[in-house]
């Protein structure tokens, strides 16, 4: 069945929105993986807005389950992703606006070589994944550079205006799926997805692990945490398709 991952970012930007200490993310994390989750996912940019450094070192103390962050290609940030050495580095674009949210990496800019980012993570014992739009050559572009998956966007299906979009999108990202499957990667799907959209993604049976952030965090505003988290491990259970071989 598919795996959940929590992503604790919006803990980060309820913290910076009050100048306070609190919410601490590593509290998060405690019920978190007292829910239940099979994973922590935390983005760390280069401003350090949100996720800060000590929040990473706490983390990768605690962490009973799994931690992964996600990180532009920036030196000093590979280096210190090197020195906490977590599950696995997600790679996402470099943006210049703190407030923007994080782009899909294009490996074919030029601008970095991925290549080598894969190795050096690899020696580190880190799991590599990149960011990125669900299209076959995308998928195809990470396979080369020997990383350990793929983060499909789902943005596009989140965002649909009606249902012929939706599918056009879930269409879309099922190809990237299989096409990620067929390259020996592991499947992570994730931005814009919550309790009412997620059941057609598990359906597809391609996704290994759903990274899933703002959905939980605002259900758990009226629920409280431990019971949303509970609740999307239910919603993925609940639309598990046989094993598609």
């Amino acid at each position: 069945m598919p795996a959940l991952s929590v992503s604790l970012d919006m803990i980060g930007v309820l913290r910076e929105a009050g100048s306070q200490k609190e919410p601490d993310p590593a509290q998060a994390a405690v019920l978190v993986e007292l829910a239940g989750a099979d994973g922590l996912s935390v983005q760390l940019r280069r401003d350090r807005k949100y996720i800060r450094d000590r929040d990473l070192f706490i983390l990768k103390n605690i962490t009973k389950t799994k931690l992964g962050v996600e990180i532009p290609p920036i030196e000093e940030i590979l280096d210190r992703t090197i020195e906490i050495k977590p599950h696995s580095a997600t790679i996402v674009a470099e943006t210049t606006d703190s407030d923007s949210p994080v782009a899909t990496v294009d490996l074919h800019s030029g601008e970095f070589d991925y290549n080598e980012l894969v190795s050096r993570f690899n020696g580190s014992g880190i799991k590599t994944n990149f960011l990125i739009e669900p299209e076959i050559e995308a998928v195809k572009s990470v396979a080369k550079t020997g990383a350990d998956g793929v983060l499909l966007s789902c943005l596009g299906y989140a965002d649909a205006a009606d249902n012929n979009e939706a599918r056009e999108e879930l269409d879309r990202i099922d190809r990237a799926a299989q096409a990620a499957s067929r390259q020996g990667l592991i499947v992570y799907a994730g931005r814009g997805l919550d309790y009412k959209n997620i059941s057609p993604l598990v359906e597809l049976g391609y996704i290994a692990e759903f990274v899933i952030g703002r959905a939980i965090c605002v259900r758990a505003l009226f629920l409280g945490l431990e019971r949303a988290v509970s609740e999307m491990i239910r919603a993925i259970n609940h639309g598990q398709p046989s094993n598609p071989g």
